[in-house]
């Protein structure tokens, strides 16, 4: 069977995904706790964006964070496990819409993997971990919160990494159909 990457994607798809992951160790300790993925989402927007622009297939989004996921494992399970779990949920639900060449897809795929990512986090945690994050189990309504606002974030990072598409685009710098 025929891979529908290049090499070239992959290589390209590795530098998004040690981005994220750059950033993700840099912002994480230095915001309260709970709140990790609020700050990091436009960050982690702009690399997701940009991916998903460049590669533009079903499964570009599973392509960058599942290498991130396992990368993350022996620093915590719980975020390995909401990282699959988020990942599935966002490529599901663009592969109803199609692809990742529409801006408006590229929206819903950042909006959904930062509200879910911060919702199946949270409550995984809540169950895995116990202790304060149990604690949020009982407040749905701060889940909520915390999720508009890494929609909001997400939003921010996915409007910043297209901006960076377009430079790119006119510069000749990427070559994705846009």
């Amino acid at each position: 069977m025929k891979s529908p990457w290049r090499l070239r994607d992959y290589v390209f798809a590795a530098f998004m995904t040690i981005g994220m992951l750059v950033s993700a160790f840099v912002i994480g300790p230095l915001v309260p706790t709970f709140t990790e993925l609020v700050f990091w989402a436009p960050v982690g927007g702009i690399f997701l964006t940009l991916g998903m622009a460049r590669l533009q297939k079903r499964g570009s989004v599973a392509l960058m964070i599942m290498p991130f996921a396992i990368l993350m494992t022996p620093v915590s399970s719980i975020i390995t496990l909401y990282l699959f779990l988020t990942t599935l949920l966002t490529e599901g639900v663009v592969f109803l819409r199609g692809n990742y060449r529409s801006k408006a897809n590229r929206l819903l795929g950042a909006v959904v993997f930062f509200v879910s990512a911060v919702v199946i986090g949270l409550v995984i945690a809540g169950f895995i971990a116990g202790e304060e994050y149990a604690e949020l189990l009982i407040k749905p309504w701060l889940i909520g919160g915390l999720a508009i606002a890494g929609g909001i974030t997400g939003s921010i990072g996915w409007w910043l990494g297209e901006s960076i598409v377009r430079q790119l685009k006119r510069a000749g710098k990427l070559d994705a159909d846009l």
